[in-house]
């Protein structure tokens, strides 16, 4: 790696939470009126963190309980691919 690259963030259920509360706590610290849109969008984003943490929780215990293996390997497979901030680009 460069030195100019970053580690991927992973989205597991704990980093979300922490997202989820400090784009809450900082929607909650914003006073100009003239930053009400990007409250709000602070406050959306901060849901769809909780969100995704619960989805991927239930997914998880869903794919552990799933008796088809097939079924079970997409459950995991869309939990890997919601753990990454970034897209993967390429093979």
């Amino acid at each position: 790696m460069g030195s100019n690259e970053t580690k991927p963030t992973i989205l597991d259920i704990e980093t979300l939470n922490a997202i989820s509360t400090r784009l809450r706590d900082r929607a909650d610290s914003v006073h100009q009126f003239s930053l009400v849109e990007l409250i709000t969008d602070l406050r959306i984003a901060a849901r769809c963190a909780d969100l995704l943490g619960h989805i991927r929780f239930e997914i998880s215990e869903i794919a552990a309980k799933c008796r088809d293996e097939d079924a079970a390997r997409e459950l995991r497979d869309l939990i890997e691919d919601a753990k990454r901030a970034e897209p993967v680009v390429g093979p």
